[in-house]
């Protein structure tokens, strides 16, 4: 007897290196064949993809934006007749919440990526629809995916929707990152990188004021571009750092810049569950935060596999007290391991999609 399998249509704005894309696309490659008919629809082209995706079907529909979308989004669902509608950020969220409109009967699910009211003070939010509107077609949604806590609670509290439509999952690690064998370094600097876009939001300037307080011997490796560059590289050059910082723009060598430097600084003022702090943990190279809205306290266990400080003045104490700990990096791997390892994420995305078809 033929299995009839759940066809789930994944909707991603591009394939370029953001963390939603990429756990999107992990989904839709991993989820169990036998039970799931999974396609990946790119809102965005081909030429702009910047990393492959294997194993699931791929088809891009050529927009540049997501608001020019809506015809093509709706012939494919019209025309493909899926079980389930899955999509992620918030304007991708809200386009979908209005195509839910049309296909009642099919299942659209959300996720979002930030803890968007501490988001939106921080960085401005565009978007040209009122802002009723936005929260009336998030709510058409059947389920909002949040991946921590914090989020949960803000997703709530912002669009009004209610419990049994919100689930947590929290984004996986993936295998890619292993612990390295960490030997004693003959160099006596102490080595700290900052892995995100060079973006306000990210905190680098905050980090900055932090670093010129630090007396040990470090060195600081930044990767990362942006808009904030050129303030941040005037910061430096203020605060006579220049000949600590190391300024790489991108890597696709992400996991050995975390092995071969042992401590991991997030500087950003609201995160959604920041993948980079859980490779980093990974590789066992502890982290230190400061204390945010959006799973950091989900993620840090305080001693074990980092720091959270509330000050900028506590964050220098921090880095001063992990330069000095004797980490053990096997029990620094497992803190995440243990907790968001793939399988286990992927077992949670198929209980939440057989759920929903079999209501």
């Amino acid at each position: 007897m033929k299995t009839i399998k759940t066809k789930i249509f994944f909707f991603i704005p591009s394939l370029r290196a953001g963390g939603a894309e990429r756990v999107v696309s992990f989904i839709a490659q991993n989820i169990d064949k036998a039970k799931f008919e999974p396609t990946l629809y790119v809102i965005g082209t081909k030429e702009d993809a910047t990393f492959e995706v294997t194993d699931v079907a791929v088809e891009f529909l050529n927009h540049r934006r997501v608001s020019k979308s809506f015809g093509a989004i709706f012939n494919t669902v019209r025309k493909g007749k899926p079980d389930i509608v899955f999509g992620t950020i918030g304007h991708v969220n809200i386009l979908l919440g209005f195509i839910k409109l049309f296909f009642p009967k099919t299942i659209f699910i959300g996720r979002e990526v930030n803890v968007i009211s501490v988001l939106s003070e921080v960085q401005e939010m565009k978007g040209k629809l009122p802002k009723w509107l936005g929260l009336y077609l998030v709510n058409r949604l059947d389920v909002m995916v949040c991946q921590s806590v914090d989020m949960a609670v803000d997703v709530k509290k912002m669009f009004g929707i209610p419990d049994r439509k919100v689930k947590i999952i929290n984004n996986p690690v993936s295998k890619r990152f292993q612990l390295k064998n960490h030997e004693e370094d003959s160099n006596s600097l102490f080595k700290l990188i900052t892995i995100g876009s060079l973006s306000s939001r990210k905190g680098h300037l905050r980090l900055l004021e932090v670093l010129k307080d630090v007396t040990i011997p470090f060195s600081y490796t930044i990767v990362g571009n942006g808009d904030l560059k050129d303030e941040i590289f005037e910061t430096i050059r203020k605060y006579n750092l220049e000949d600590k910082v190391t300024h790489i723009p991108f890597s696709d060598e992400v996991a050995q810049l975390l092995q071969n430097h042992d401590l991991f600084l997030l500087g950003s003022f609201v995160e959604g569950f920041p993948n980079v702090l859980l490779e980093s943990c990974a590789v066992g190279t502890p982290v230190i935060s400061f204390n945010i809205l959006g799973g950091i306290n989900e993620i840090i266990i305080e001693g074990v596999n980092g720091y959270i400080a509330n000050t900028p003045e506590e964050y220098v104490e921090k880095i001063v007290l992990a330069s000095k700990q004797d980490w053990n990096r096997k029990e620094i791997r497992n803190t995440v391991v243990s907790r968001y390892n793939e399988d286990k994420i992927i077992s949670d995305y198929e209980q939440l999609f057989l759920s929903e078809v079999n209501k």
